[in-house]
């Protein structure tokens, strides 16, 4: 029997999965709240409305907007967890543009919440504090992943211990969280999934205004991709051309020898 076009998407998204992405049904259910306020942000000549609304992610790939996504979550719920259970709650995001600050494998770290009991989150030790999405410019779709880990006992780690798993970071303004070996963390802690949730971003006003009134980008760069502007490029963002390639080259080796095996038994 020929593959099916079903087969090559499995194909795909299996080539694509990090090691460190959880599978199958997880024993506990895990909520990140949101509560976004209404606002405008004026900027690129125009004003972006965003309305008031509350955000449950709660399940993966929940379409948010980071200025909805700004402010710290106004509740994180586990529910399901054993008595006395200790948990990890780690937030990353695999698509940042550079490959010197994060990979698929190895993401950028958007939060860490650490020895967290009854569970409760507000129990939890913040090693980072959590940072909402800010994809840049035509950056395209970010998944940002929040990992529930269950701990096999307390945790003696400081914000000082996490440039152990960051070995290849060399931007001290984002020591311990670009480039994190979430793999390495979760083996040498002895954390394991138990939970699991994404939401996806992009650009959106909030971000451009942010890039021009706080990180000092100008407008131009900021409002790339908008009418009146310069177009995004077409190419791959530096660094993401040669992820591109290998992980098409995985594809397209997958593929035929899906082909190969098919038609062998003809």
């Amino acid at each position: 029997m020929l593959p099916t076009l079903a087969t090559f998407t499995t194909l795909f998204v299996l080539t694509h999965a990090q090691s460190w992405v959880p599978s199958g049904d997880l024993p506990v259910d895990f909520t990140v709240t949101f509560s976004a306020p209404e606002m405008v942000y004026s900027v690129c000549n125009q004003d972006f409305t965003q309305s008031a609304r509350t955000i449950s992610v709660d399940t993966t790939f929940v379409a948010v907007t980071p200025g909805e996504t700004a402010n710290d979550p106004t509740a994180m719920t586990i529910a399901g967890a054993a008595a006395g259970d200790m948990h990890t709650i780690l937030m990353v995001d695999p698509d940042v543009p550079s490959a010197a600050v994060g990979t698929k494998e190895k993401p950028l770290v958007h939060m860490i919440i650490t020895n967290i009991a009854n569970a409760d989150p507000t129990t939890g030790t913040a090693l980072v504090p959590y940072r909402g999405p800010m994809p840049s410019p035509c950056s395209g779709d970010h998944v940002y992943h929040y990992l529930l880990l269950k701990q096999a006992a307390a945790l003696n780690l400081t914000f000082g211990d996490l440039p152990d798993y960051t070995p290849d970071c060399t931007n001290h303004d984002l020591a311990g969280r670009c480039l994190f070996e979430v793999a390495n963390f979760m083996s040498s802690n002895q954390l394991t999934p138990v939970g699991y949730v994404t939401m996806v971003a992009a650009t959106d006003g909030y971000v451009r205004y942010e890039y021009v009134n706080t990180r000092g980008t100008s407008e131009a760069e900021a409002c790339k991709g908008l009418a009146g502007y310069d177009p995004c490029p077409t190419s791959p963002p530096s660094g993401h051309s040669e992820k591109l390639m290998m992980s098409t080259s995985t594809v397209m080796a997958a593929v035929l020898c899906l082909l190969f095996m098919n038609f062998a038994l003809f």
